[in-house]
């Protein structure tokens, strides 16, 4: 294992104590906004389904597989209090006497961020099952869905460790969640684009979560290996690689200034 590995290895060790020390802010709360969005919106607007435009064959089916995404979304970026917490305690300043990688200490939080967000996913989708969910796929459209979670964390967590890093504040994931009501809300993950208005519509196709939820759902009730999902992977990388980036330049431009 190169000298890398190991430092991510370990940063992604230190998060897992933490969050184990510490477990609802980093495995319940990322799944509670999808899990009563899965109870309340089935119960009450099954009749978008009638609704001009909607094509899926049940508004339970067309939902799941779009607020699953959520999870990533509404309870994101818990690893960057720590990253904070490092900042502001002169840690990071510790490190530079020793031959540690800063770019370390930001992968190994984002795999974090991936890894503890599967037990939520899995949860909804399972919750989703009880509530009308379909998955002609089966299990591997289910891992599809559940993987391209993980991307979205890993993906959204970028403007989190930009904004720990610049403000040292470990509230970071409280300050930022609001953000992405609007992503969630703006995209096609609750209802189809056919029935948004004109004004929303626009907004939703300018939105990458768009993109991802319905290569979700194509994975999971559609296509399995559909143009909808190759292209949801195509924007989670440049997502991911551009959110990433920001941060690590952040970071290094943190430890050379002070």
């Amino acid at each position: 294992m190169s000298a890398i590995s190991k430092q991510t290895a370990l940063v992604f060790g230190r998060q897992a104590r933490e969050a184990v020390r510490d477990p609802g802010p980093f495995f319940v709360l990322p799944m509670l906004p999808a899990l009563l969005m899965t109870v309340v919106f089935t119960s009450l607007f099954d009749r978008i389904a009638n609704v001009e435009g909607f094509t899926a064959a049940s508004y339970d089916a067309f939902l799941i597989p779009g607020v699953v995404v959520l999870v990533a979304l509404l309870g994101a970026g818990a690893t960057s209090s720590s990253l904070a917490a490092d900042v502001r305690s002169g840690y990071l300043e510790r490190l530079r006497l020793l031959p540690i990688g800063l770019g370390s200490l930001l992968a190994g939080r984002a795999l974090f961020e991936a890894a503890r967000l599967l037990p939520g996913a899995i949860v909804v989708v399972a919750v989703g099952f009880a509530f009308g969910a379909e998955a002609p796929n089966g299990v591997a459209g289910v891992a599809v869905v559940v993987a391209l979670v993980t991307l979205v964390g890993v993906a959204y967590s970028g403007i989190f460790y930009v904004v720990a890093v610049r403000t040292r504040d470990p509230q970071t994931p409280f300050t930022l969640q609001p953000l992405g009501l609007p992503l969630a809300f703006l995209s096609s993950a609750l209802v189809p684009l056919a029935v948004m208005p004109a004004w929303g519509e626009s907004l939703a196709r300018l939105n990458p979560v768009t993109v991802v939820v319905d290569g979700a759902r194509e994975a999971m009730v559609g296509d399995l290996m559909s143009r909808e999902l190759w292209s949801a992977l195509a924007v989670l990388i440049v997502w991911i690689a551009a959110g990433q980036f920001l941060a690590w330049r952040t970071l290094v431009s943190h430890v050379k200034g002070s």
